[in-house]
């Protein structure tokens, strides 16, 4: 009867500590205000996350260094938002993993003034990125130099903030070009800018969103961090499938009421994403490959040693995304 009793204690125990992981709300930062985030929005909007038991508080944090100064506080504790700046935390001792990749996929524009014709022509120029070290800084970085441009000496390089900002200081000509993409790239092209490299064009492999977690997290709270993913995933499954919905999301996020700016947005978008969005090491290896010549131990390091897929893998064996795509 007591050995019943120690069980049955045991258990309870177990149910409420489980009952309280689930109740505290998982903040979850977003690194870009753009159509990217919108499967991470429709899972909070359409209620995906609390319909699989999950409290959740969306936050977001403009630059992946700052998403992961977050995550090595133990703020947070999962986020979406582009893997390379992870990658780097992780070369250097972070407990980082990634647990998904949405869009291995460059869809970032470079966004000039008509004056600036063609690529030969940014040299002498200023561009703006996020933040340097983020994806839009690594990507132009590359993209500069498949063009035969040399970033930093050729080109000059400038923090400028987010996609608003970015936009803002091409606009007011601090800057010659900005990287932008989505709704960004759609209303500079409406304001009379153009797309002077087109990096989705470039033979370019790069983890451009996805889902990073803390490996102590996935450990420790493993089942929630399963349901973490599977809203998302879910949220994936309606950004591509559900228009009206999708661009009802996103128009609430970016406060965009414009239908047509909407859509022209969302359509770069939707194909990019996958259906199963595992994390591919060939997309890991190219951005260890791009911070080798900073960070030397990055070339050290091997990619599926940064990526976790075993929880998507269990979603995907249990039938529940094949499911999410038998409702439409």
């Amino acid at each position: 009867m007591r050995r019943l009793a120690c069980v049955l204690g045991s258990f309870i125990a177990s149910y409420f500590i489980a009952a309280a992981v689930y109740a505290q709300p998982l903040r979850i930062p977003y690194v870009s205000l753009s159509p990217t985030a919108g499967p991470l929005w429709i899972a909070q909007d359409a209620g995906y996350f609390k319909k699989n038991g999950i409290a959740s508080e969306l936050l977001y944090m403009p630059g992946g260094s700052v998403i992961i100064q977050a995550m090595v506080s133990g703020d947070v504790k999962v986020a979406n938002m582009a893997p390379p700046a992870a990658i780097g935390a992780w070369v250097k001792g972070a407990d980082l993993t990634l647990i998904a990749s949405g869009v291995d996929q460059l869809l970032e524009t470079v966004v000039t003034p008509a004056s600036i014709r063609t690529p030969a022509d940014l040299k002498g120029k200023k561009i703006g990125v996020s933040r340097y070290g983020s994806l839009t800084d690594m990507a132009l970085r590359e993209a500069l130099k498949l063009n035969h441009l040399q970033p930093d000496k050729d080109v000059t390089i400038l923090q400028a903030g987010g996609e608003a900002p970015r936009l803002a200081a091409l606009q007011a000509g601090a800057i010659d070009g900005a990287m932008l993409s989505g709704d960004k790239k759609v209303l500079a092209e409406k304001m009379g800018f153009h797309v002077v490299i087109d990096l989705s064009k470039l033979p370019i492999y790069y983890p451009v969103n996805g889902l990073v977690a803390s490996k102590r997290f996935i450990a420790t709270n493993r089942d929630a961090a399963r349901n973490f993913l599977k809203s998302w995933v879910e949220g994936i499954k309606s950004f591509k499938t559900d228009e009206d919905l999708a661009l009802k999301v996103i128009g609430k996020y970016l406060k965009i009421t414009e239908r047509d700016l909407l859509k022209k947005s969302w359509e770069i978008y939707q194909p990019a994403y996958k259906k199963i969005p595992y994390g591919d090491e060939r997309a890991v290896k190219f951005a260890l490959a791009q911070m080798a010549a900073e960070m030397p131990e990055a070339a050290q390091r091997r990619a599926e040693n940064f990526i976790d897929n075993s929880l998507l893998a269990e979603l995907e064996k249990s039938g529940a995304i094949d499911q999410m795509y038998s409702h439409k």
